[in-house]
């Protein structure tokens, strides 16, 4: 394990750092983190209510590594099925190295009430593994509402672990984050989809989030974002061929660098 890897996990084991990296997605991520009110195939760990938006069947894949580490990295898979207004959906992610894990596994039920409205319900189970230190499991639950004004404005919000559970055994006490989600997506053209949010997790100052997804053609888009706290830079781009598409994603983070992403979606 490199000196960096020793070093965060100190951090958190003592409780000082609550980090969990678990990502939205290529899309999601490249657009700087609009998980609000952008509905994606990886709402599964997003604004639930945006499994809502998936028209068939569809399973993906993604995978994250981090520059700055050679083990640290993030393996995540999601599958939403329609059913007629209801929506079931599926999520695992785990984070970690060798001597850290966690894994985070969802189940998401979404609901079209109208044309309008869209609500989303997701449980959790979390897992956290520390090397000589041992294991903690616990629940959460998120909720998310998605209101289409029109044909070009939606907008979004959900809240994270709204009863505050946390990892906590004789071993290992580590927080799982309590955030609210805000934010508003404008389709600009056929062409140009515009997305901004506000995130705040507790005890800490908001982060706003701006992102842009543009297509020139239907088979590419071309995605940029940033966020204020910390201030990150992240791009994208989209290629979808029938069924198949694939997403990259780079998070640029005043400290740890670049993390680059890579997913793959299939739509049966």
């Amino acid at each position: 394990m490199s000196k960096f890897s020793l070093s965060v996990l100190t951090l958190w084991i003592s409780g000082a750092v609550s980090y969990a990296q678990f990502n939205m997605g290529p899309k999601i991520t490249s657009m700087g983190l609009n998980g609000a009110s952008v509905k994606d195939v990886w709402s599964t760990v997003a604004n639930p209510a945006g499994i809502t938006a998936i028209k068939s069947a569809t399973v993906a894949i993604n995978y994250s590594k981090f520059l700055f580490d050679s083990e640290l990295n993030t393996q995540a898979a999601s599958l939403i099925i329609p059913f007629t207004k209801t929506f079931g959906g599926l999520s695992f992610l785990r984070h970690g190295f060798t001597e850290y894990n966690e894994i985070k596994t969802g189940i998401t039920i979404g609901k079209k009430f109208s044309e309008h409205l869209s609500i989303g319900l997701r449980a959790n189970l979390h897992q956290l593994s520390i090397s000589h230190y041992g294991n903690s499991t616990t629940f959460s639950i998120d909720l998310g509402a998605i209101y289409t004004l029109n044909n070009q404005i939606d907008i979004g919000a959900y809240i994270t672990n709204p009863s505050r559970q946390n990892f906590n055994s004789s071993a290992i006490a580590n927080n799982i984050a309590t955030t609210l989600n805000i934010g508003a997506s404008y389709l600009a053209s056929d062409k140009v989809l515009i997305a901004a949010s506000l995130s705040k997790e507790l005890q800490a100052e908001p982060d706003v989030r701006l992102g842009i997804d543009y297509s020139p053609i239907s088979l590419l888009s071309l995605r940029g974002g940033i966020s204020s706290r910390p201030f990150k830079q992240f791009f994208g781009i989209g290629l979808s061929y029938q069924k198949i598409m694939l997403d990259t994603a780079i998070e640029n983070h005043p400290q740890m660098g670049c993390t680059p992403q890579i997913g793959l979606s299939y739509a049966f």
